[in-house]
């Protein structure tokens, strides 16, 4: 009897469960491992382990949006490769600063890397102690082994100033300063790299690739340092291959210039917090702010912004600036609207924490100072207020110095010592609460009313007494109050708040219309000088007015002057004096044998006398010469004939 052979079993079903199950207990110890040999055949088995902070398999399926899958070909690790790169490098920085405590650790790079660890869903128990992903470093080796050539390629072609599209994540490493043009006037801005990645996306004309930058930089709201993060997006391109650097909108910047930029982010950080300063800029450097369009919605960016080609003194006043809606920043450019977006959860966080006593749910990196190896990235321009503009702004950081005092102004003003004894102790001791009045928070201040003449020195006056004591003067006009009540009030109230939080002395020139007695046929001016008495009646600083002339003054007024001083007419002695003291300043050589008293015969006022000078230097310079006797008479012999010419024309009387 043959017994029939009995089928053989059924194959066994295919393995739908983790691919890890499938490995040795050796191979189970590895967070990956690797099938093929070039960049278009291997494979990248990811797997997870239990030992770590995170798992590698968990960073990875977060940066490539595929969290149920195990197997990636190579060419997906290297679009994520800066990603990875980045991660470590942030790692590394973090336990480094575990071990050491380094204030960049404290400060920056502790919180950073949590909310990065809080991306993948993970929280470190223990802040102090080392974060580690297994296999992390290991994954970017075996990556930049894999694709060796193509990195080796786009290393080389860099270095010849070219670049290509998938060259890209070579051009930049973490941590690397990087250059990048900004709206202000082609000052550069320095940003770190915090990460950059390749991104694919399937549209209606195929696959279209996408390379990504993810960039910080320092920047103060005011009060406090912060950091701003923004990203830039970079398509693919077409038609010729490789492309200059220049070209970039952001490249890596020159080892040679890392000096130069990390003293001006130490110079950011001296003005960047901690009261107003009171300094000079350079011509070119200050970028003056259109105002606000509308207290509704004024527009943080200012694309409005125009280059003044002139220097002048400034304020930088962050915090001030900020309240008022004033940004160092301009145009529609990513840094700029980062930081526009920053001011506003800033201004959010202040306003929750002043109300709630310090609880807040914005989340801020905020910091008094900033660490020495951050300065590099801090941002080139910073708020203030330029008195010469009259008006906000920002300023670049490089053209800030400290400000050449004429300290010998004061002693130079051709006036009475008698009188410049009253008027320096009033400016230096008259705000001494000695003699406050009874209803707390009226005056302090003092009110110098000079009239006299034009070109006597009531200007002169007021500008000498600012230099001597180095302070601010904030010059008005009469015709920049405005012509109604309510406009001259909102204006003149601005003007006296900024020169009484930053100590500094008002000038108001032309101020007749306030100081004539009123009368009841003209109820508009009574309106505005009735604004103008109330507001002298609470303003803390020094206020000077100046006024040619004053029929009757108005006796409200009179009461509220500290000292009214009378200046005549320039006598022949002042007049020399006043020649000397002006040809002393010139830039260019003067003759020895000036006559002075030759000079001083001809009836000239201080402002005509600084013209002659003026256009004097310029004959004398044109004239390769020194200022001599002969130049300085031909200056005055023609300024004088265009003024006797122009007050005998009537040739208007014809038309």
């Amino acid at each position: 009897m043959v017994i029939p052979t009995p089928p053989p079993p059924p194959p066994p079903c295919p393995v739908t469960a983790d691919p890890a199950l499938l490995l040795t207990s050796d191979e189970l110890l590895q967070p990956f491992s690797t099938t093929g040999t070039t960049p278009e055949d291997t494979i990248f088995q990811l797997r997870v382990c239990k030992d770590g902070t995170v798992p590698l398999k968990v960073v990875v399926s977060r940066y490539l949006s595929s969290p149920h899958q195990y197997s990636f070909p190579a060419e997906k690790l290297y679009m994520i490769l800066g990603r990875l790169r980045c991660l470590c490098h942030s790692v590394s920085k973090y336990n480094e600063g575990v071990a050491k405590s380094t204030p960049a650790f404290l400060q920056y790079w502790r919180q950073r890397t949590l909310d990065q660890l809080s991306g993948f869903g993970y929280q470190v128990a223990d802040a102090n102690e080392p974060i580690l992903i297994l296999g992390l470093q290991e994954l970017i080796d075996k990556i930049e082994e894999v694709f060796a050539e193509e990195i080796q390629n786009a290393q080389q072609l860099i270095k010849s100033g070219l670049i290509t599209f998938d060259g890209l994540s070579e051009l930049f490493h973490p941590e690397t300063p990087v250059k990048g043009v900004i709206g202000l006037g082609g000052t550069p801005g320095i940003f770190m790299i915090t990460e950059y990645y390749y991104e694919e996306r399937r549209s209606l004309l195929g696959m279209e690739r996408s390379f990504h930058w993810t960039m910080e930089f320092v920047v103060t709201m005011g009060e406090h340092f912060t950091v701003a993060t923004f990203s830039e997006v970079l398509s693919s391109w077409t038609g010729v291959r490789a492309r200059p650097l220049s070209e970039l909108s952001y490249v890596p910047l020159d080892p040679a210039d890392r000096d130069t930029l990390q003293k001006r982010g130490e110079k950011y950080v001296q003005f960047g917090v901690g009261g107003p300063h009171f300094v000079a800029y350079s011509p070119h450097t200050f970028f003056i702010h259109n105002p606000p369009a509308s207290s509704s919605g004024a527009s943080l960016s200012r694309s409005g912004s125009s280059q003044l080609p002139k220097g002048g003194r400034i304020m930088i006043d962050p915090a001030r600036g900020a309240l008022l809606g004033h940004h160092a920043s301009q145009g529609m450019d990513e840094p700029t609207q980062a930081m526009t977006q920053l001011a506003g959860r800033y201004r959010r966080w202040k306003n929750t924490s002043q109300s709630t006593g310090g609880s807040s749910t914005e989340t801020l990196t905020l910091w008094d100072t900033v660490p020495d190896e951050l300065k590099i990235f801090c941002w080139p321009a910073v708020v203030g207020f330029s008195f010469s503009a009259k008006a906000w702004g920002h300023v670049l950081i490089s053209g800030l110095e400290p400000i050449q005092f004429h300290d010998r102004a004061f002693d130079q003003l051709v006036l009475a010592e008698d009188r410049k004894q009253l008027i320096r102790a009033l400016v230096r001791y008259g705000g001494d609460n000695d003699t406050d009045d009874i209803i707390g928070g009226k005056r302090g201040g003092s009110v110098f009313l000079l009239h006299g003449p034009p070109g006597v020195g009531k200007t002169l006056t007021a500008e000498a007494i600012a230099e001597v004591l180095h302070r601010p003067l904030y010059y008005v006009t009469m015709g920049e109050l405005g012509l109604n009540p309510d406009e001259m009030e909102r204006r003149l109230s601005d003007v006296l708040d900024l020169c009484a939080g930053w100590n500094a002395l008002a000038l108001l020139d032309e101020a007749d219309v306030f100081l004539e007695q009123r009368s009841t046929a003209d109820i508009m001016r009574n309106a505005m000088v009735c604004v103008m008495l109330r507001l002298l009646e609470y303003h803390p600083g020094i206020l000077f007015l100046t006024t040619n002339r004053v029929r009757a003054f108005d006796p409200a007024f009179e009461s509220r002057v500290t000292v009214a001083l009378r200046y005549e007419q320039l006598t022949t002695e002042s007049r020399v004096q006043v020649w000397k003291n002006l040809l002393q300043r010139v830039s260019i050589p003067i003759a020895t044998d000036l006559k002075y008293a030759e000079l001083g015969k001809h009836v000239l006022n201080g402002r005509q006398i600084k013209n002659a000078v003026r256009l004097a230097v310029a004959l004398a310079k044109e004239q390769e010469s020194p200022v001599t006797q002969f130049i300085l008479e031909t200056t005055l012999r023609i300024t004088h004939l265009g003024r006797e010419e122009m007050k005998n024309d009537d040739s208007w009387k014809e038309q």
